[in-house]
């Protein structure tokens, strides 16, 4: 009898090589400038940005067969926006920061700013209203909303549920043979943990001798402790510093610590706040990657995670630690150190539990994150949520002498650089006239005279609003216009060789709310850049002959500002 023996391959197939058989969505070599899951201002980063060779007007492509499910234009975030379903793959692809439509989408997104009379618009299509092809040129690259430069903002997401995935999973032709850098670590102590004799955390420069990483100091440690690193990543022919995919941390050659970004989750985007030392980004403009979880953090992006990533000696051995940082394309920096551990020295403490605190500390300056939390001074109060907080916290408030054009006090209400989730009620009481109440608002300070613009309403002579900041508030008025600059019209001006109307609008107290512009009181439609402050119409369909243009801009507090010319055409 002959046997026959089948032998079964199996092949890992590298994350960066699945096959969707996706196009480009641009016509020339895809560079880098910012990776899906980067540390961005409050979230993580939902896609890659892509090159545009520095300029605005580049052809961006559907990267394959489907249909517009979605349209956006607002004035931030990301500003004008495609979104195409692709049933065969069960994705979305997103295309942000366009300057302009193609013609068949454009036709279909004006009727709607006409039909609104309004600028920002956000509309849902019929499936298969509009269809697109594999390699359509949907549109025209830009910079519009948030961006800060000309590029495309790129996306895929589940259709199914919105979740954005990395695309870098799939064969776009992006060339990095660049190795993640790492720059510095961090060692949290815990309680009355000490690092070489102290009870405070500290942050190592690390070198990179030969090739290699390394951290050339003897370290010695007694107590609960945590890791944190400082990171980026590069692409060929960029100069870029983009965020890493993968964070590994091994304690004695075992896996403690796995963090990876192939997905996220815009309900738990935020908790990037509770992922990096908040603190160490607003005091020194350093994200670290915390290599522990925080108490109260929702992200899903962990693996192999032992102990919370808390890291606890038992004997006076000398351990191991063993971080690797990786890009998706297999590109791997190591971290090699050791770290002698010590037992840890009798130290006098008064230990609280503080889910039920002793009388030593006011239960009203206690904040535990599992629990709503109030807390009411003279001129002040505020309330806040269960879970508002990613760990617990000993809440501080103090006030000081008012500054110029400030009503009451300036409340520093605990910390700028502790990070909040939830919206939390602020209410701030003053002596105001009843003629100004209108036009204060609740501003954050940074006690250089520069206020942010919060909100508020007045109620039973309080000020309130909702905020997730803490830092440094106050009561201010504002009833300044806004500035309405015409750059390119005038009364009795023939603008017969123009293709645009353009305005500068400028409000440096509260901020623009809302403009409004017509022509012989019919709305018109105007594109509004905030970063350069310009509010242009692109003259279209309009009779020869005289006319007449209204512009009426609206501030935050509802100081309003009016233009009207007459001019020719």
């Amino acid at each position: 009898m002959k046997f026959i023996t089948f032998i079964l391959f199996i092949t890992l197939i590298p994350i960066n090589t699945l096959a969707q058989n996706y196009t480009s969505p641009l016509d020339f070599k895809l560079l880098l400038s910012g990776t899906f899951g980067e540390l961005r201002s409050n979230h993580f980063h939902a896609g890659i940005d892509l090159k545009t060779q520095g300029v605005e007007g580049q052809n961006i492509r559907s990267i394959a067969d489907g249909y517009i499910s979605r349209i956006k234009v607002s004035t931030w975030g990301y500003g004008k926006v495609i979104y195409i379903n692709h049933p065969k793959t069960g994705h979305t692809s997103v295309y942000a920061h366009l300057s302009s439509f193609n013609e068949k989408i454009n036709n279909v997104v004006k009727r709607e700013h006409y039909k609104r009379e309004s600028f920002e618009i956000d509309m849902y299509l019929k499936k298969n209203e509009i269809i697109v092809k594999q390699g359509e040129i949907i549109g025209s690259s830009g910079n519009t909303g948030g961006s800060n430069g000309a590029h495309l903002h790129f996306e895929i997401r589940e259709t199914s549920n919105s979740r954005p995935i990395n695309p870098l999973q799939y064969k776009f032709e992006v060339t990095d043979n660049i190795a993640p850098t790492i720059k510095k670590i961090k060692l949290y102590a815990m309680d009355t943990t000490l690092i070489n004799g102290y009870n405070s955390s500290k942050v190592y420069d690390i070198k990179k001798v030969n090739g290699k990483y390394l951290l050339n100091e003897n370290i010695t440690i007694s107590g609960n402790f945590a890791l944190g690193i400082f990171t980026y990543d590069q692409a060929d022919g960029a100069y870029n510093k983009n965020g890493v995919y993968n964070i590994k941390v091994y304690v004695d050659n075992k896996i403690y610590y796995n963090f990876q970004l192939d997905e996220l989750n815009f309900s738990t985007n935020r908790f990037i706040n509770a992922h990096i030392d908040y603190c160490e980004k607003i005091e020194n403009q350093i994200k670290f990657h915390r290599c522990y979880k925080l108490p109260y953090n929702k992200l899903n992006n962990y693996n192999d995670l032992k102990n919370n990533g808390i890291i606890q000696f038992n004997d006076s051995a000398v351990h191991n630690i063993k971080i690797e940082v990786s890009d998706i394309f297999g590109n791997v920096s190591k971290l090699n150190f050791d770290i002698k551990s010590a037992p840890q020295p009798f130290i006098k403490k008064c230990k609280i539990e503080k889910d039920s605190l002793t009388s030593n500390i006011s239960s009203q300056n206690y904040f535990n994150y599992k629990k709503p939390n109030y807390f009411k001074d003279e001129n002040i109060s505020l309330k806040m949520d269960a879970y508002s907080l990613y760990e617990s916290i000993l809440f501080e408030y103090r006030n000081s002498i008012n500054q110029n054009e400030v009503f009451g006090n300036i409340h520093h209400i605990h910390y700028n650089n502790t990070p909040v989730h939830k919206y939390y009620t602020l209410s701030i009481s003053a002596i105001v006239p009843n003629s100004l109440q209108a036009k204060t608002y609740i501003a954050k300070t940074d006690l250089k005279g520069k206020y942010k613009h919060i909100g508020g309403k007045w109620k039973n002579n309080q000020l309130t609003t909702k905020t997730r900041e803490f830092g440094d508030f106050c009561i201010v008025s504002d009833t300044i216009n806004p500035q309405i600059i015409a750059i390119n019209i005038h009364g009795n001006k023939k603008i017969t060789n123009q293709k645009t109307i353009d305005f500068k609008i400028k409000d440096n107290e509260s901020g623009i709310k809302s403009f409004r512009g017509e022509i012989d009181n019919k709305w018109i439609l105007m594109d509004y850049d905030h970063k350069t402050n310009l509010l242009r119409y692109e003259i279209d369909d309009l009779q020869k002959g005289e006319h007449v243009i209204n512009l009426n801009v609206v501030d935050k507090l509802g100081n309003s500002s009016k233009f009207e010319a007459q001019f020719t055409y």
